[in-house]
């Protein structure tokens, strides 16, 4: 690349045009800032030299009164000369009332120069009588006299050359602090801006080669940040794009719109939003992709070479929905598996497995509650919730030896100290079993424990930072609470709580998307479905169709009621989204049940059944089916909302 194709690409550069920009505003901060202060400190320094002047002017008018009272030349002079000694006096003059001179001293060494440029101060002082001593007549008369009458003045000018020389080095000090000061911050800028755009040119880079059709490069990912997930998300997109090949053109593009979609929302402030938003629209597609791989296998002979390939095609779609579900753990809004847990032999094993990890100098201590209580609670995140844990009192023991302890039990809580946990949500008083993980590292301060749990946070090399924010997230699924001590230098301790279940719920399990479908045609009658993403409508419909109904389309929840009112006496069973336009599926349902309160409504999403239930105040749908789901899922849940009385 030839140098002005470099400038050129420099110029258009962000990091170039910010760079300009701060460096132009320090250098105009500088310049005015130095401007400033040499100004004020002339104008110090002249008025401070008047002032000095005038009180020189003062004492030398004092100590003349006599001598210039009885006009004694010789006294005057001696005093003019002794005050012209001082640095730059140039002259000295002390005159009578009626302006005859009776001192005048001038000095030859701050003389102006030839060009007769030097600037000089002068003050004037008129000399007066003394009131408080009479004059020699009225001391004669015996009466005091307390007037006031002028004897003369006395006049003194000083040079400026002192000042000029103050004033140059302090032009010259001034001006090199300011250039310093110019070239300390801009090259600070420099460093903060290259080392915050890196990320976004590999990403540009990136980007750029696969827009040029390779595939087969990667972006190197450094760190744990939005530029980096993008960075990791597109490597991901480009190596399924790699293995599927030209056959799947249809499916690249849409990954591709994913792709821009997400780099987009990741610009968004709150994680929340953008997880959510990300994992509904995913979903969707791939509920699209689920039901269009499904009636092609269904299409096809069971021996055709074709199956293979749409085994794989069902394989990644589970392997995407399962990345989904992560995505919406960090809102605990992710799929759970609860089953009865046993959190002693969680934290057993978990122990044993990190502590080979750790530090030789880091030992842990097991103090385990014995006839532990079972928790309701998906046991992979309760597990990333103690390595977390773990991990990070590791990372904090700086100083060795350092002890990691860990603690179980079973507390009672009541209100105020539900009230202190960290989550939003506080869970309701009762019994808790809870897990304590404490350690005796470096302590976190004040403004470390507000940033603890935010994503991406980390004290850290960087490529961390999510961690604390999964386990918050994690105990926000669980209904539980978490609790945190600490204090520099005298370690840190987490304690979390989980619920202690009354009864005990089968765990439940993601749908199986290899299944075949069964038997078809069982089922019959007319089915409304409503879904306001036309791909999903169109291959739901064509799902719900197989199953033996009649269907009726509706794009959303107005239109949903609509028809719903208009076929009220046909229509056996409803499948409707839950997250639509105009109104949403829970708000359709409440309509549709103030029609006909024995409907039969079957609700979907990507969200987990939990949300659903505390989004719902009235009355319940009588089927949940999380998306994308396959053949089967569908048809057992239709049926069984259909043997409901």
């Amino acid at each position: 690349m030839s140098p002005c194709s470099r400038w050129a690409n420099l110029r258009a550069s962000f990091q170039f045009k910010l760079f300009s920009i701060f460096t132009l505003l320090t250098f105009l901060i500088a310049c005015l800032l130095s401007t400033l202060y040499v100004i004020t400190d002339i104008r110090k320094s002249r008025h401070f030299a008047t002032e000095q002047l005038h009180l020189r002017t003062q004492q030398l008018a004092d100590s003349v009164r006599l001598p210039l009272y009885a006009e004694n030349r010789v006294m005057l002079s001696q005093l003019a000369e002794q005050a012209a000694k001082a640095p730059e006096i140039r002259m000295v003059v002390i005159s009578a009332p009626d302006g005859r001179v009776l001192a005048d001293v001038h000095t030859s060494v701050n003389s102006p120069d030839s060009s007769g440029t030097t600037k000089v101060i002068d003050q004037t002082v008129e000399v007066f009588s003394n009131h408080l001593v009479d004059s020699i007549e009225a001391s004669l008369a015996g009466s005091r006299d307390t007037s006031v009458a002028k004897i003369g003045s006395v006049h003194m000018e000083r040079g400026t050359a002192d000042l000029s020389r103050a004033m140059y080095r302090l032009v010259v000090l001034s001006t090199s602090i300011a250039i310093v000061f110019w070239l300390a911050v801009s090259l600070l800028c420099h460093l903060v801006l290259r080392r915050v755009t890196s990320s976004f040119n590999a990403l540009m880079h990136g980007i750029n080669t696969m827009q040029e059709g390779d595939f087969t490069s990667r972006i190197t990912v450094e760190c744990d940040d939005e530029p980096g997930r993008a960075a990791r998300a597109i490597n991901n997109l480009a190596s399924a794009l790699q293995q599927r090949g030209e056959e799947n053109i249809r499916l690249q593009e849409e990954r591709l719109n994913l792709e821009r979609q997400m780099l987009h929302t990741q610009k968004l402030e709150s994680l929340g939003v953008m997880a959510g938003g990300i994992a509904h629209d995913f979903n969707n597609l791939l509920q699209s992709i689920l039901g269009n791989i499904e009636l092609a296998s269904i299409k096809l002979t069971p021996d055709s070479a074709s199956q293979k390939h749409i085994a794989h095609a069902m394989t990644s779609v589970k392997q995407a929905s399962h990345l989904t579900n992560s995505m919406l753990t960090y809102l605990g809004k992710g799929f759970i598996s609860k089953k009865k847990l046993d959190l002693n032999t969680l934290v057993k094993s978990n122990a044993e497995m990190l502590k080979t990890a750790a530090s030789s100098a880091v030992s842990m201590e097991l103090s385990l509650s014995e006839d532990l209580p079972a928790i309701l609670a998906d046991e992979s995140h309760i597990q990333q919730v103690v390595m977390n844990l773990i991990i990070n009192a590791a990372e904090s023991i700086v100083e060795q030896p350092g002890v990691i302890r860990l603690t179980t039990g079973i507390q009672d809580c009541d209100r105020s100290c539900m009230d202190a946990s960290l989550l939003d949500e506080k869970p309701s008083p009762g019994r808790y079993v809870f897990l304590e993980v404490s350690d005796n590292g470096c302590g976190m301060n004040e403004e470390t424990v507000k940033c603890l749990f935010d994503p991406f946070f980390t004290t850290k090399f960087t490529g961390r930072g999510l961690g604390m924010s999964a386990v918050m997230g994690i105990l926000r699924s669980h209904n539980g609470a978490l609790f945190l001590e600490s204090e520099p230098g005298k370690g840190t301790t987490f304690r979390v709580l989980f619920p202690i279940p009354e009864s005990t719920l089968p765990a439940a399990a993601l749908p199986s998307m290899n299944n075949k479908t069964g038997a078809r045609n069982k089922l019959s009658g007319t089915a409304l479905v409503v879904d306001d993403e036309k791909s999903v409508l169109s291959i739901c419909t064509k799902m719900v169709s197989l199953c033996g109904f009649t269907v009726i389309t509706a794009c959303d929840g107005i239109d949903a009621v609509s028809k719903f009112r208009e076929h009220v006496d046909v229509i056996d069973v409803v499948l409707m989204d839950l997250t639509m336009p105009n109104m949403d599926g829970i708000t359709a349902m409440s309509e549709i049940f103030s029609i006909k309160p024995d409907a039969r409504v079957i609700l979907s999403s990507g969200f987990n059944e939990d949300e659903l239930s505390e989004r719902i105040t009235g009355q319940a749908p009588c089927g949940f089916i999380r998306k994308p789901y396959c053949m089967n899922v569908l048809e057992t849940e239709i049926e069984r909302a259909m043997q409901r009385d």
